[in-house]
């Protein structure tokens, strides 16, 4: 496991954490297609090298804004990765701050939704230095608003008590903590700028060049590496698997 990832890698071993898979089938979406978007999440916690030991779809009858589903459901998720021994849940949605910490609350794991897993996947194969800036910035700006989160998690590490001092202590880092994330945001920001200046003073150029331009679209892990190697006899990375190259 990459160590600019966001998953909790186990201490003891350093091995990846077990995970447990939760598929969401919203109203008016087939049982299929929930389906479907499991697999691909499965094959997506799969290319960050996570053993998955289970999964189940959760339908959503009356949508709960505090856990998506249910919490009778949720309970009833919860207790099923428990008997697997699974170390973190993976939620095939987009979760608000708020969902993930009372996601945490009654499954007592790290919670993580599909958003945070592409994430990791692209800090993992950015190779460019704007796609190395623009995965940064994807996770500052994704951390900021989930800080208070981190240092739940921290404090029940370290044993802390809820105390008054406790918490002073904990509103002072976590107000610090947001300055230091806000301040890096503009940074990156700014970097970013620079990097697509240089890069559109080098595509004016190319474009003043009698030479054809082209572009291979498709979606992750259609082939379009494959394409390239065999039109361009490149050595582009190719493997089966989502997302594995992020920029060529």
């Amino acid at each position: 496991m990459k160590k600019n990832s966001t998953i909790i890698v186990q201490e003891d071993d350093n091995r990846p954490p077990t995970a447990f898979l939760i598929g969401i089938q919203h109203q008016g979406d087939s049982a299929e297609k929930a389906s479907e978007l499991l697999a691909e999440l499965t094959e997506l916690v799969a290319t960050l090298g996570l053993p998955v030991v289970g999964s189940q779809v959760a339908k959503i009858r009356i949508p709960n804004p505090a856990l998506v589903i249910g919490s009778g459901r949720a309970e009833e998720l919860a207790q099923e990765a428990a008997a697997l021994a699974a170390e973190v849940i993976i939620i095939d949605d987009f979760l608000t701050p708020a969902q993930q910490r009372n996601w945490e609350k009654v499954t007592a794991l790290p919670v993580i939704d599909r958003q945070e897993v592409i994430l990791d996947i692209f800090a993992s194969r950015a190779h460019t230095s704007e796609a190395v800036l623009q995965v940064e910035l994807a996770k500052a700006v994704y951390s900021l608003p989930r800080l208070k989160r981190q240092w739940t998690h921290l404090n029940r590490q370290r044993g802390m008590a809820g105390g008054l001092g406790g918490r002073a202590e904990g509103e002072q880092q976590l107000e610090l903590d947001s300055r230091i994330v806000r301040s890096r945001i503009a940074k990156l920001k700014e970097q970013l700028a620079e990097v697509r200046q240089q890069r559109d003073v080098q595509r004016s150029k190319r474009l003043r060049k009698p030479v054809p331009v082209a572009a291979i679209v498709g979606y992750t892990n259609a082939g379009k590496s494959s394409l390239l190697n065999a039109l361009t006899q490149s050595s582009v990375l190719t493997e089966n698997k989502l997302f594995a190259t992020l920029d060529p």
